[in-house]
Parts: C-alpha cells; sequence; structure tokens
C-alpha cells in the first residue's frame, strides 16, 4: 500500500508540495521555473511543465525503470535474447509498496520503495527510488538489488525510459556521431555531438534495438521553439563520471521494435513524440547471429546490487 507521510517541515529556498488531485503529488521548483507531479499509485514521476512553455506537458510518458531492449539479431541468435524472453524480461513492471517524503537539505525527497517483476515466475527486483527535487532539477537515485527463483542470468540494460514532447534535436557529450554500445564503440569518437532525432535511428532491415550512444555524460533533448534566437532546452540529463551511461531518443517503443518484421510495417509505427531511454548500464551486443555470444567482460550479470543517479534539468 502507497503511503504518504508528512506534514512538510518549514524549509528554506524547499520545493512546495501539494496533493492536487487524490493520489497525484504536485511539486513546484522553489523559483517558479517547474512544475511536477508523482503518481502515487505508479510510484514515479508523470508531468513536467516549464514557465517557459506555458501550459505545454514535456512528458508523453511516464518514468519507468526498465531492464529490457528490444531484441537486436545478436541477441536473439544467442542464449541471452532466449534466456530475457524465457524470463519475461520485457514484460515487468513496477510496483508501489511504500511512498514517503520529507524536506531535507539538498530539498524536497520523494523515496519511493518497489519491485519490479513480470506477471508471472517468482523473480523480481527490490527497488529504492529516491527524487530529490529543488532549484537544480530533480536527481533521481536508484538502489536495485535483483534477487529470487528464475532469475534471469543478465539484463539487457539498467536504465529509465520515458516520452518527450516536441524534441526537434540531441546534443550529448560522448561517443558519436554513430550508434555504440560497450562492445561496439571503438570506431566512433569522443566528443560534443549534435542531431535531429530521425538521423539517430539506423533502419535495419530486421527492426531491432538501434540508435544507442554510450559514454555518455550529459545528452540535451532540444525543442523546435526558439528563445532569443536560439532553440529551447526542453530536458538535460546529467549522468556525472559515470563510466558507460547510455540514451536513445527514436519515435519508436521497445514494442514497436520488437513485434514489426519489416521496415515498412515499424514505419506505420512511427510515433510523435520521442520515447528516450537513458541507461546507467547495458549489455554488450556480441556476435550471436554468426558467432560468439556476448564476452563475459561486456555482459551485465544480474549477481549483484546496483546503486546509480542521473540529474535531469
Amino acid at each position: 500500500m502507497a503511503e504518504l507521510q508528512g506534514p512538510l517541515p518549514e524549509a528554506v529556498d524547499a520545493p512546495t508540495v501539494q496533493e492536487a488531485t487524490p493520489g497525484i503529488l504536485a511539486i513546484t521548483s522553489p523559483d517558479g521555473s517547474s512544475i511536477w507531479n508523482i503518481d502515487m499509485a505508479l510510484g514515479t514521476l508523470t508531468s513536467w511543465k516549464k514557465s517557459a512553455f506555458p501550459g505545454e506537458e514535456l512528458m508523453t510518458e511516464p518514468i519507468t525503470i526498465d531492464f529490457y531492449r528490444a531484441l537486436t539479431d545478436n541477441d536473439a541468435g544467442g542464449r541471452f535474447g532466449h534466456n530475457w524472453r524465457n524470463r519475461r524480461l520485457h514484460e515487468t513492471k513496477h510496483h508501489v509498496r511504500q511512498i514517503r517524503w520529507e524536506i531535507q537539505r539538498a530539498g524536497l525527497i520523494v523515496e519511493v520503495l518497489g519491485r519490479v517483476a513480470p506477471p508471472v515466475l517468482a523473480w523480481g527486483a527490490d527497488t529504492n527510488v529516491k527524487y530529490t527535487f529543488s532549484t537544480h532539477g530533480v536527481c533521481i537515485r536508484a538502489r536495485i538489488c535483483p534477487r529470487g527463483p528464475l532469475l534471469p542470468e543478465t539484463f539487457a540494460r539498467i536504465g529509465l525510459t520515458l516520452g518527450l514532447k516536441n524534441v526537434d534535436r540531441v546534443r550529448w557529450f560522448g561517443r558519436g556521431p554513430g550508434e555504440s554500445y560497450c562492445d561496439k564503440k571503438m570506431a566512433q569518437s569522443i566528443g560534443t555531438w549534435d542531431s535531429q532525432v530521425d538521423d539517430l535511428f539506423f533502419d535495419y532491415e530486421f527492426p531491432q534495438d538501434s540508435g544507442n550512444r554510450t559514454d555518455i555524460r550529459w545528452v540535451e533533448f532540444v525543442g523546435k521553439k526558439e528563445e532569443n534566437g536560439k532553440p529551447e532546452r526542453l530536458m538535460r540529463a546529467r549522468f556525472g563520471d559515470l563510466d558507460g551511461a547510455s540514451f536513445s531518443a527514436l519515435h519508436y517503443t521497445t514494442k514497436d521494435l520488437d513485434e514489426a518484421m519489416h521496415p515498412f510495417e515499424l514505419h506505420k509505427r512511427k510515433r510523435e513524440d520521442t520515447i528516450v531511454k537513458l541507461d546507467w548500464v547495458h549489455h554488450g551486443l556480441g556476435t550471436g547471429s554468426c558467432g560468439p555470444a556476448t564476452l563475459p567482460a561486456y555482459e551485465l550479470k544480474t549477481n549483484r546490487v546496483f546503486d546509480f543517479e542521473v540529474l535531469l534539468d
């Protein structure tokens, strides 16, 4: 049962919070530039409005913790893809156990205790996600503990998935300009890159996961609206000095990529919004379709506890 704890103590320069509607926690930044909504039933951030875009909702899909990617030819041709599907990694959902919040020096902290698990089988991942709201944005810290019978040998990725509205371009510092994964990246240089969303997608002959960029420090999602002659930044994600952080930004969901058998089928599903993945770590590609599976050094093993954070502003 989700639980809301309070009341809030007095604090200097702290966000304000109120229950806007039953089950929705509305949080306003100290300077009034951002309004966030936490859905207490889902236990996640579902809405973000900025004063720079009056009346506009930036998010089209709530932030979710995600362990799966659309299968690549290599995944499907090797043991890892079979294990992910067999253990229902693609069907996991987040379940809320408790929500509590308080004001601290860092800002307003909303702590969500939950579990990510498939609808069948006994394995799951206990999650402790802390959202810290402040003038600087929202910092998301996640502690993830996979456990239980029939736990997948590896995860495809560990990160966040969300939808953003009106994204035109993406800028980032990391590997580029082409796609890269932890074991497919040396042909891509480290630098600052800029691309339209459509150009981030690689249209493989058989639809599959694509467009990942790895070893990033930050990524910005830029809209079409201009402020003082410059495109307005919708959202930025900063990973600090974390090695192996990744992002992708496509007009397709994971389900779209998994279910389409041909490019023309996939193109019919193209969305107007942008599905963004912000990954702390990901599993390598390997060469399972025609050679060895992913090497052990690039496997995302599930036999440990994971602690990560990202700052969104």
